[in-house]
């Protein structure tokens, strides 16, 4: 079975200035602010979100992030065969360095041997491209192939270790576009002209392959806001890592801006008071019931493809009330929400008490350190996710997920996710998420306890910015009239 993929590009966000004249003149430079410069630019190397934002300007890949999914870049199509195991993208015709020198399959190939190379340190090469035939050995061992063949020149075959629905989606991550052969080339819709402390020139790449589309001739990223034309989002931290709110607020004239991110209240399940599933049943129906200053929050993100479906679970019954508890609360500092979370239980810890639940609370510095905090029974800690389907909100739950706080494991919730990954239909595999979300709320290893979001400032008559819940943006059609 073959299967074509590509979604349209989302609507992009307008802020479209009132004007007077019918005659639109547009600058040749745009003053963009983020929340920090990157000091990396190599796209197997970016890791914070400015970085892979950047590099995604400068770089291209096979496909490209849209609101809703991918739409295709440097490939026109794909095509999926043998139930999702082989993926064959078929590059454009044409498609050229900006020195004008060809982009080749071959080059996608080199570079992703590059980027699962040990020595090269590529963080995101592993959760990028580590579901490629081979892609793990090497990554951990240096030695042998990887399950990608070089057809000809403009097709490019890529064998999986197992089916994924999702192979488009990580191949948009700047990790997985061709690196350069020679300094100072450039593939995306930009290419770097000036580099110095603190700032970042970009001019119009004329040789991508969709130039015309791009509207700016030159960007200019600081950090400075006085004087900018856009304050672009200030989260920090990538897709598919624990999110941790560090960017601070956004400006009051800013716009909201969803994001694929969840925040949880881990109950961790050994050697704890909440060992015990009754218990944890019970403290989550009680925290439910405060008042936390939250909206409602499910597992899935509202702006997740299948959320409605994959969120809808049978009530679960309390068995009654367990013994008096006495637990402790963690979560990072650095996590402005998580601490908005943890004050708004300290405020209600008359109630808590009232149920018979008393918390002792005990803030750690930094995420690391919370990760090894000692004697907590709840862990504040969110997750982005770093692919359109809940699936990657669920894989924490697993037994031997690195990021599953809670120690939890249930073998048939294992097999669950097994199945679901490898189902390439969306409404089938929503259905199997709803009964993997069904198992973590009578399991109770944690409860979503709010949805994150990021925001943007553009200055009247800015327009043209698009933005993925993943966290990637798009400056292509950024302009000012």
């Amino acid at each position: 079975m073959a299967k074509a993929r590509g979604l349209a590009l989302a609507a992009a966000l307008l802020l479209v200035g009132c004007g007077g004249s019918s005659a639109q003149t547009k600058p040749q430079t745009l003053r963009l602010a983020l929340p920090l410069v990157p000091t990396v630019l190599d796209p197997a190397l970016a890791t914070d979100l400015p970085s892979l934002n950047v590099s995604h300007e400068l770089y291209a890949g096979l496909t490209r992030f849209s609101g809703t999914g991918v739409e295709p870049d440097l490939a026109e199509s794909w095509d999926v065969g043998e139930g999702g195991l082989v993926w064959t993208f078929h590059l454009r015709k044409g498609i050229r360095w900006s020195d004008d020198s060809p982009i080749t399959a071959a080059d996608f190939k080199r570079s992703w041997l590059r980027a699962l190379a040990p020595g090269t340190h590529a963080p995101y090469a592993g959760p990028e491209l580590g579901i490629v035939q081979g892609a793990r050995h090497l990554h951990a061992t240096g030695n042998g192939s990887i399950g990608v063949q070089v057809l000809d020149p403009r097709d490019l075959r890529v064998t999986l270790q197992h089916p994924v629905p999702w192979l488009d989606e990580l191949a948009a991550f700047p990790v997985a576009a061709p690196a350069p052969p020679r300094p100072n080339l450039y593939s995306g819709p930009f290419r770097l002209v000036s580099r110095t402390a603190g700032k970042l020139v970009l001019e119009r790449n004329f040789n991508y392959w969709n130039a015309d589309e791009v509207e700016p001739i030159r960007l200019v990223l600081s950090t400075a806001t006085k004087g900018a034309d856009a304050v672009l989002p200030r989260q920090l931290a990538g897709p598919g890592l624990p999110w941790i709110d560090t960017a601070g607020p956004p400006r009051a004239d800013a716009g909201q801006l969803s994001m694929l991110t969840t925040g949880l209240l881990w109950f961790v399940t050994r050697g704890t008071p909440l060992a015990d599933q009754g218990a944890r049943q019970y403290v989550a129906w009680v925290i439910s019931h405060l008042d936390l200053g939250t909206e409602p929050v499910s597992f899935a993100p509202p702006a997740m493809p299948g959320a409605s479906t994959v969120n809808s679970h049978a009530p679960v019954a309390i068995q009654g009330k367990p013994r008096p508890l006495a637990l402790t609360l963690a979560w990072a500092e650095q996590d402005r929400t998580g601490s908005r979370i943890a004050a708004a239980l300290r405020r209600q810890q008359g109630e808590l008490r009232r149920f018979g639940i008393e918390l002792d609370f005990r803030p750690a510095a930094t995420v690391s350190k919370l990760e090894t905090q000692p004697d907590a029974d709840l862990v504040l800690l969110g997750w982005s996710s770093k692919v359109f389907d809940a699936y990657n909100e669920l894989d924490e739950f697993t037994c031997g997920s690195a990021f599953n706080v809670a120690r939890w494991c249930d073998p048939a919730y294992d097999a669950g996710m097994r199945q679901a990954v490898r189902t390439l239909d969306d409404e089938a595999r929503w259905q199997l998420e709803r009964k993997l979300v069904e198992r973590l709320h009578v399991g109770v290893p944690a409860m979503p306890i709010y949805h994150a979001d990021d925001s943007f400032s553009l200055r009247p008559g800015v327009h043209g910015f698009s933005w993925s819940p993943i966290g990637l943006y798009e400056l292509d059609g950024l302009t000012r009239s």
